[in-house]
């Protein structure tokens, strides 16, 4: 999947979101940020060996991470309670982060601390990435690719590739549009007022004989509606 570089990796995302209606057809998307960011073919083959190994960490832990997710819907299914489970699924927080660099980092801590890694030297731990024995980050090129259509990244506020991050949410005997794409900006301070509204529960105004704040975010609950 990852053999190719970053540049195609994006290009494939970016058809692919145009054939699933994710994105208009006629949306363009950015030059690569040479200035930023070397074009994969610019890189040796070592450098090339050893980004391709840092994504297919960064992809397997991802996809742990939805396989475990999986589990538990699995056993609300096994239930028989799945239809009327809302499931709100945020595997991130924010755009994909850039914090390992333009070379990525075999520890994250080096990056803190204003440390780049050569890649001669990351190589030292190629067999051993992903384990106990590194704090491990990718290159900062996948991280862009995996912000398409967007660009920047996790750091960068200004940017919606900064701060778009996608949100699933299924509830089959409340949502019939199943599949259906929502283009409305939510936060998760979002959520909570959402399970309330479709759980019929009003937050409560004490606590503990603690007085609550007020609530600030708003439900998105309107949106599970085919109309809106």
């Amino acid at each position: 999947l990852f053999d190719q570089g970053y540049n195609k990796l994006r290009e494939q995302i970016f058809e692919n979101q145009k054939r699933l209606g994710v994105i208009p057809e006629d949306t363009q998307l950015e030059p690569w940020p040479e200035d930023v960011l070397k074009s994969w073919d610019t890189l040796t083959p070592e450098t090339q060996k050893l980004f391709i190994k840092q994504v297919e960490i960064f992809a397997a832990y991802a996809a742990y991470s939805d396989h475990e997710i999986g589990r538990v819907v699995d056993a609300i299914e096994q239930m028989g309670k799945l239809d009327n489970t809302l499931v709100i699924y945020i595997n991130g927080d924010n755009g994909t982060s850039a914090e390992g660099g333009p070379l990525g980092t075999p520890n994250e801590v080096a990056f803190f601390n204003g440390v780049s890694v050569p890649v001669d030297v990351q190589m030292k731990w190629y067999d051993v990435w992903g384990t106990e024995e590194t704090y491990n980050h990718m290159s900062a090129g996948w991280s862009w690719a995996f912000d398409t259509p967007f660009d920047w990244f996790k750091q960068n506020a200004s940017r919606l590739g900064g701060v778009n991050q996608n949100i699933v949410v299924s509830w089959p005997a409340r949502i019939k549009d199943k599949g259906a794409l929502r283009e409305q900006f939510v936060h998760v301070i979002d959520v909570v007022p959402t399970i309330l509204e479709a759980a019929g529960i009003k937050a409560p105004v004490m606590v503990d004989g603690i007085k609550q704040a007020p609530i600030e975010g708003t439900s998105f609950a309107y949106t599970f509606d085919a109309t809106n």
